[in-house]
């Protein structure tokens, strides 16, 4: 099994594994306003445990980077798919299929919505009147060229989670 295989199965395990208590939640919400921290709070657990590990990998002491990496995956709120769904993208994300997945009649759609979570993340953060560097780095947080120079920051990190 190679080693991005292996990180892949265990970031399935994770998600399953997910919980969030009031500290975790208050450590979050300490750095967002409170129509931000709705948005977090609308994220699912598994989403917002990943994004307070993604958090403390990268310290606390840059506010924009803070709500960064609390909310790059806020998009996903919007894509349907179950912990199963999600799953299998993970999977066939590790082992090249996200095409075949995509073509699929009955789940494609949904795995299409899901694949351009940054895109409609950066959608909600604008609505919800986020600050125009917060909606750049969620919208580019999976792109091979970032723009923003703290996305790469995220990326790293992110990775990693």
């Amino acid at each position: 099994m190679t080693a991005r295989w292996a990180y892949r199965v265990g970031q399935v395990g994770a998600a399953h594994r997910a919980r969030m208590d009031d500290a975790d939640r208050a450590e979050a919400l300490a750095h967002l306003t409170p129509g931000l921290g709705r948005l977090f709070l609308g994220m699912a657990v598994r989403d917002q445990k990943h994004a307070l590990r993604v958090l403390r990998r990268l310290g606390h002491a840059d506010s924009l980077l803070c709500r960064a990496a609390l909310l790059h995956d806020v998009g996903k709120t919007r894509a349907p798919l179950g912990t199963a769904g999600r799953s299998l993208v993970v999977l066939a994300e590790a082992t090249g299929a996200t095409g075949a997945l995509c073509a699929l009649p009955v789940i494609g759609p949904r795995v299409r919505g899901y694949l351009r979570h940054p895109e409609i993340g950066a959608e909600m953060l604008r609505a919800a009147g986020a600050d125009a560097a917060l909606v750049e780095i969620v919208a580019e947080h999976e792109s091979l060229r970032p723009h923003h120079p703290a996305t790469a920051r995220l990326q790293a990190v992110d990775e990693r989670e």
